[in-house]
């Protein structure tokens, strides 16, 4: 049986919007147009003090060879709980800046750009959870969704123009009851969303 559409929405290019995800729902991230990445924080809607954390993500997929550094199939929230927040359904791309649990900052474009005021998917997820109570101090580990960067041996890294097409998508199977903030990142100034941004799009099913 197929799933229905429950929430239907675009989020324009380089804003951010919070979506309500309730267990057993389903958290599609799909692209509008070619060439956009999002940035993505996750919460347990009963409790932010958990959230999704990167690093214990990556390192249980891997040894339970589920994932790598560029995509998985679970997401966890952070030490000490560990729980299970997201199964991951169906992936057009598995193509994603896994390892990373950052997002472009205002630091970040005055280091990289010398750009002292642009739009960041910090700032952009600051916004769409104001509404929660949640600051910026509370956002932790971001997934970059879409996001293609080459990894070198040396530890250094290159951000690459995502491969994402118009119609890719990732589901997300919620584990839990589901906060999610969403950025449709709003980088114009490197290879990121090549140069260009576009709105993304966001679906609830169940």
């Amino acid at each position: 049986m197929g799933r229905r559409i429950v929430q239907d929405s675009v989020i324009p290019a380089g804003y951010g919007q919070a979506f309500e995800v309730r267990k057993g729902q389903v958290l599609r991230i799909h692209a509008v147009e070619d060439g956009q990445v999002g940035d993505c924080c996750f919460f347990n809607a009963n409790d932010y003090k958990e959230w999704f954390h990167v690093g214990q993500t990556w390192v249980l997929n891997v040894v339970r060879k589920t994932g790598n550094g560029q995509y998985y199939t679970y997401f966890y929230s952070k030490p000490p709980r560990e729980n299970l927040m997201f199964t991951v359904l169906e992936d057009t791309v598995k193509r994603h800046f896994a390892v990373s649990g950052g997002r472009c900052s205002t630091r970040l474009y005055e280091f990289r750009d010398g750009i002292s005021e642009h739009r960041s998917c910090q700032g952009n997820l600051e916004e769409a959870l104001a509404p929660y109570g949640i600051t910026g101090d509370d956002i932790g580990d971001i997934f970059n969704v879409f996001m293609d960067v080459d990894m070198h041996p040396d530890g250094d890294f290159q951000f690459k123009t995502t491969t994402v097409k118009k119609g890719d998508y990732i589901d997300l199977l919620a584990e839990m009851d589901i906060l999610a903030g969403i950025s449709a990142c709003p980088s114009d100034v490197s290879a990121t969303n090549n140069f260009s941004i576009k709105p993304l799009g966001v679906q609830i099913l169940e």
